[in-house]
């Protein structure tokens, strides 16, 4: 339908049979829609609007308002009146409501107004103050008074629309670049974010972990794993135990009661240094020392690093060839004295170190080896020979063997044979940086030969 466009005359009324006055804007605009009435007279210096119909003059106060269309969508949109509703038009905004918003923050600036509507600021704020009545009545988290508040804040803090800021809002943020961080680290909440961030976990996945065990601490939560994936069966303290064993001096007796003074001196690593106590998730099943000597006299682990003496009450460390040995396959087949000089990695120098840790009385020996390393040997050939000799194990493509070889040394406290140091995994894994030394053994390939100084 055709909108009616209407005609607008200034005149004066000089006498007229009938003057009728229609009480609202809406049943007078009706009225003229009705009868197709398109031409409208401003009379009494714009006091009234008038229209002729059957030998009548129907008329209605304009209230100030400029033509007719202005006064029945300033009664829609529930505008008081015409210096309101103008001062609106000004800013663009079409309703009371939003007008009122806008009134209460001193927005005269168009400009200012067109990029807080446009981001969804001046919708938004009644959904923030319904939030706000709820859930920030006892809260000291910032409060906003009015629009222009709320959308300076989310403006400062990089906030781009409403509805960022307030999903942002709600879980607790209050900057965007720590709701983005939050976002992508798994973080649903600021309060997880922080305390995580304060206690070192690198994101939500890993914190509720630690969260469902009771594990304040990244650094604790590295413990308790390192304490579980060797001996996932054993109480912490047990696992504490064969820790111990695997570190001792090879080929040595140490006494029972040493023994208790030595776990008792490892359970400080594992303690509350505000109670000097172990940490609430650190479980126990020795109560006395006679604990220990049946623990070590039954326990199959405890054989991987030496027997225990009943009757003597001592443990005997095995010697070191008795122990199992994993290798750094990239790091020998490169030999790290020759790797600068351009030379390729060759199988011939595994097959040496294998050949030599056999003569040496070592028996369980496993390789593992970078996915990348067969395709730059410069004798592929020989890796069915190896294979005949020791067990060699390839990483999966888009894993380092250095996840692998760790891996290893975690659950088995096996030897580790490389001249790598893994310098970039000691700054994530505490337990690295404490113990991967003390398993590595280094080496050195000259002319066939092999020079281990841990070895003799």
């Amino acid at each position: 339908m055709k909108p009616n466009h209407k005609n607008y005359f200034k005149a004066s009324v000089l006498s007229a049979a009938t003057v009728i006055e229609i009480s609202t804007i809406l049943d007078f605009c009706k009225y003229i829609d009705h009868h197709n009435i398109k031409d409208v007279f401003v009379i009494e210096n714009n006091l009234k609007f008038a229209v002729l119909a059957h030998n009548s003059l129907i008329q209605i106060n304009t209230n100030a308002f400029l033509t007719l269309d202005d006064a029945k969508n300033a009664c829609i949109n529930e505008f008081p009146g015409a210096a309101e509703f103008y001062e609106a038009l000004e800013l663009n905004i079409s309703n009371y409501q939003d007008f009122q918003l806008v009134k209460v923050c001193g927005i005269t600036d168009k400009a200012l107004f067109d990029e807080i509507q446009s981001g969804g600021f001046v919708t938004g704020f009644e959904k923030y103050k319904a939030y706000a009545e709820v859930e920030l009545k006892d809260s000291n988290r910032t409060n906003f008074p009015d629009i222009l508040a709320l959308f300076n804040f989310a403006k400062v803090n990089n906030f781009e629309n409403f509805e960022l800021f307030f999903d942002a809002f709600q879980a607790g943020f209050e900057n965007f670049e720590n709701y983005q961080v939050a976002l992508e680290k798994g973080f649903k909440n600021a309060q997880d974010f922080n305390t995580a961030l304060e206690n070192g976990f690198p994101n939500n996945e890993v914190y509720q972990i630690a969260k469902k065990d009771a594990v304040e601490t990244y650094l604790e939560l590295q413990q308790k794993m390192s304490l579980e994936v060797a001996y996932p069966d054993l109480k912490h303290d047990e696992s504490v135990l064969l820790f111990l064993l695997s570190k001792l001096p090879q080929d040595k007796k140490v006494g029972l009661n040493k023994l208790y003074s030595l776990l008792e001196t490892a359970f400080e690593e594992y303690e509350n240094p505000n109670s000097k106590k172990v940490e609430g998730w650190f479980t126990k099943a020795f109560e006395k020392i006679e604990d220990i000597a049946a623990f070590l006299a039954t326990n199959e682990h405890v054989k991987k690093f030496g027997g225990f003496d009943v009757d003597g009450e001592f443990f005997e460390i095995n010697t070191i060839n008795d122990r199992s040995i994993v290798i750094d396959g990239s790091n020998v087949a490169y030999n790290s004295v020759s790797r600068g000089d351009g030379q390729k990695p060759m199988i011939a120098h595994l097959i040496t170190m294998v050949n030599f840790l056999k003569k040496k009385g070592f028996i369980d020996i496993l390789i593992i080896a970078d996915a990348s390393l067969r395709h730059k040997l410069g004798d592929a050939e020989r890796i069915k020979e190896l294979g005949q000799i020791a067990k060699y194990e390839i990483a999966p493509a888009a894993t380092t063997a250095d996840v692998f070889l760790i891996s290893h040394v975690k659950s088995r406290h096996c030897l580790l044979l490389s001249n790598d140091t893994f310098k970039d995994h000691k700054f994530s894994d505490s337990w690295i940086a404490t113990n991967i030394d003390f398993y590595r053994l280094t080496f050195m390939i000259t002319d066939g030969e092999v020079f281990m100084p841990d070895l003799k």
